[in-house]
């Protein structure tokens, strides 16, 4: 068992019980009061639907960078729905309606994880299923995105323990129980596996999760409270509590306010963490509570629950060890044993649309970077001869990155239009070999397809803060604008 807590700490735990249960209970009141509104006008629930979350696995659209946003509809439109443990309520996009907006049924004032509060009008939703379940939420905030997406807050969220695959790309949702409930489980775990138990506090006004963390530079460290974020897939600190700490941003171009940080590690307990790691810089964080927000990509290096209500983030990965005289690293396997090749993770899905995406994990640290090369695997199962080599490569990192792509995807038609279409008869891929050291022409974590006549290899990244498949940069050296397409929407700042 690993209870992890942080003696290096000294942040002060906000935490006004009686505050806090004031000012839920505001939040709360005041949007069941309006979520009561217009509810009768949806029809009862058919006898196969579930109706509630619990004990259903939904998987992840497929995205390189790991995302909470599983599949739903809203009426009769497909409409991602971003699961969001850190805002009050549950929201829903302009772009979600043609023609004009539904009248406002009231308006509700909630505080913002940045900082300040904002007011949004509430509006009925059209019936709204998430999977097979028909969500309770019968309105919702409307935020001004023009894309279609909707929100599931704390809301709805608040009651679930979520359960986040890497590798599979799965959300599970269980019951919210007591951190000392994760803890006696961490204690019965088998030696193979690792499991740490990180403390979750709340937030006194807001009420989202909020954990400890610490963020190095060189002889710089900046520690206290983050929060803990399931948006979006990049984590930000306060630019202006960063710098009074010694940090300092990229360089930009042209003299444009800072935009990241280039941190040599962020750590939620000792070694416990990523290294290294650009995150955003929030120009814009004014909460008194916090310095920033910790995403999936420090996080996401594991299995991990997320549970708010239970007060804990529990980390789960499989144990590494070196065998005496060897220069390889040996992880534990799903039967205990420790093998090299179980430090590489494949797992293959059929997509909606009956495309095929993969997801690559390793999970021992990679100081050069590697390339995990797959076979693909034609209809009738067995390998599909292509002239086309097809593999994930991953960066200089630590343990537990992961990455997902469809194969081929849809740029790949025009780059190398005969593997292209060589791939596409492919229904299966299975791990090849491992060679360490990255693939020159992806930077970042990708997937790579290299034809073998020409020797052109064409890549597929990860997003980063800088832009799509844009590499850790040394300090000091400037950083660009990414397009716009590749940013995260922000909700708008609040008034």
């Amino acid at each position: 068992m690993c209870r992890t807590t942080l003696a290096w700490m000294t942040s002060r735990r906000r935490r006004s019980s009686n505050l806090r249960s004031v000012r839920r209970a505001f939040l709360l009141m005041g949007w069941m009061g309006l979520a009561g509104i217009g509810c009768h006008r949806e029809p009862a629930a058919s006898a196969e639907r579930p109706q509630g979350f619990h004990g259903q696995t939904l998987p992840l659209l497929a995205s390189p960078a790991l995302r909470l946003t599983v599949a739903g509809q809203l009426g009769t439109r497909p409409v991602p729905v971003v699961l969001d443990v850190a805002r009050p309520l549950s929201l829903v996009s302009r772009g979600c309606f043609d023609g004009a907006l539904p009248a406002p049924e009231g308006t509700i004032r909630a505080p913002e994880p940045a900082g300040g509060f904002r007011s949004w009008p509430v509006v009925p939703l059209p019936a709204f299923s998430v999977g097979p379940v028909r969500s309770p939420v019968c309105t919702a905030g409307l935020s001004g995105e023009k894309v279609c997406a909707v929100t599931l807050g704390a809301d709805v969220l608040e009651f679930y323990a979520l359960t986040v695959d890497p590798l599979r790309r799965e959300v599970t949702f269980t019951t919210s129980r007591p951190r000392a409930d994760y803890v006696a489980e961490a204690a019965a775990t088998e030696a193979s596996r690792e499991v740490h138990v990180v403390e979750l506090s709340r937030e006194p006004l807001g009420d989202w999760p909020l954990l400890a963390a610490r963020m190095t530079q060189g002889g710089a460290e900046l520690t206290g409270p983050f929060v803990l974020g399931s948006r979006e897939p990049f984590s930000r600190v306060s630019v202006r509590l960063a710098e009074a700490q010694g940090l300092q941003p990229l360089e930009t171009a042209a003299n444009l306010p800072p935009r990241t940080f280039a941190l040599d590690a962020v750590e939620v307990a000792e070694g416990l963490g990523v290294r290294p790691l650009v995150v955003e810089a929030a120009g814009r964080w004014d909460s008194p509570s916090s310095l920033g927000r910790l995403g999936p990509d420090v996080w996401g290096r594991f299995t991990a629950t997320l549970d708010a209500k239970g007060g804990a983030l529990v980390l789960r990965r499989p144990r590494v060890r070196s065998p005496e005289g060897s220069a390889t690293s040996h992880c534990a396997a799903p039967d205990g044993s420790f093998r090299e090749e179980a430090c590489y993770g494949l797992h293959v899905r059929r997509e909606p649309d009956g495309s095929v995406s993969i997801s690559g994990a390793v999970y021992r640290d990679l100081p050069e970077g590697g390339r995990l090369h797959l076979e693909p695997l034609g209809p009738d199962g067995q390998k599909l001869v292509s002239g086309c080599g097809v593999g994930l490569s991953f960066p200089s990192t630590s343990r537990g990155l992961t990455t997902q792509h469809r194969v081929p995807w849809r740029s790949l038609a025009q780059a190398l239009p005969a593997c292209h279409a060589a791939l596409s008869t492919a229904r299966d891929f299975t791990l090849g070999l491992f060679e360490e050291g990255r693939q020159p022409e992806c930077p970042t974590a990708c997937a790579f397809v290299t034809e073998t006549a020409s020797r052109r290899t064409v890549c597929e990244c990860q997003p980063t803060p800088l832009g799509e498949g844009v590499a850790m940069p040394a300090r000091g050296a400037p950083s660009r604008e990414p397009p716009p397409g590749e940013r995260e929407l922000e909700p708008e700042d609040p008034r």
